[in-house]
């Protein structure tokens, strides 16, 4: 099915909205035709962001919501008011954050942030809408994994474990789901222009910026593109472009040899032999 039939008339609400994939992905399904609720936590980006959308597509159907989707009940009272105006007829769980750093050095904090943001986020969307979904026997969930959540590489312990975790709950809840008529898709970008990404960078090991190095950074458009198109086509894991699809199928077909590349390019920066 085309994307534009596939969207058009439908409610979507994105979390991490106001920026980046998310942001992108708006501007999108809003030329699709669809209506859109942006939710993140600071209320002045979502406002600026909705101007943004309204500049681009006069007219559109654009509410903001204020909310960190790691707060259970916060997210359970928001969602019923979203629902009380009507239906949701797609979930876009985008909403992340990352810190990358050595294991021993990261703090503890920093691990529970990631999952309770990137994991239970997802999680406390998708108990909040998901039974109005099922309902009405219609809907599509897409969770915005990482290419980190199918290779864990040197500085990314946490963020790793939380897309990682958000890969097999997308996995099971896909099979939960269709039964009910319910879609679920599963996205994995590699780095993505994007202002996290301009964050994450200033806080990168060397070890790490020369692994993700050999991957090509991708636009936000580039992302939401492919997010469309692949919703479209009921597809369930989405990848943005043929590296990353690539380096998911190496991975999973030679894993070793996956580890002897990043380990190749760890030890250009560091200089120790670390084992396969």
């Amino acid at each position: 099915m085309g994307a534009e039939r596939y969207f058009k008339g439908k409610r979507a609400v994105i979390t991490g909205g106001s920026s980046g994939i998310g942001l992108a992905l708006a501007k999108r399904l809003v030329r699709l035709g669809s209506a859109v609720v942006l939710v993140a936590r600071r209320k002045d980006v979502l406002d600026a962001a909705r101007a943004e959308l309204l500049r681009d597509a006069p007219g559109a159907s654009v509410e903001v919501v204020a909310l960190d989707v790691a707060r259970a009940d916060d997210v359970t009272r928001a969602m019923a008011e979203v629902v009380a105006k009507g239906p949701v007829d797609v979930l876009v769980n985008n909403a992340g954050v990352v810190m990358p750093g050595r294991f021993l050095e990261l703090p503890l904090e920093e691990f529970r942030t990631m999952m309770d943001v990137n994991f239970f986020g997802t999680v406390h969307l998708c108990k909040a809408l998901l039974p109005h979904m099922v309902e009405r026997k219609s809907g599509h969930v897409l969770n915005v994994s990482s290419l980190a959540g199918v290779i864990g590489i040197y500085g990314y312990t946490p963020y790793a474990a939380s897309k990682f975790a958000l890969c097999g709950f997308s996995q099971a809840l896909r099979a939960e789901m269709w039964p009910h008529g319910v879609r679920v898709s599963l996205c994995l970008p590699p780095d993505t222009d994007t202002p996290q990404l301009a964050f994450e960078s200033q806080h990168k090991p060397e070890e790490t910026k020369a692994i993700a190095g050999t991957v090509k950074t991708l636009s936000a458009d580039q992302v939401a593109k492919r997010m469309v198109d692949g919703m479209a086509r009921g597809a369930f894991e989405i990848y943005p472009d043929m590296g990353s699809r690539m380096t998911a199928f190496a991975h999973g077909a030679v894993p070793s040899v996956v580890r002897w590349f990043c380990d190749s390019a760890q030890k250009k920066v560091s200089g120790k032999a670390t084992g396969a």
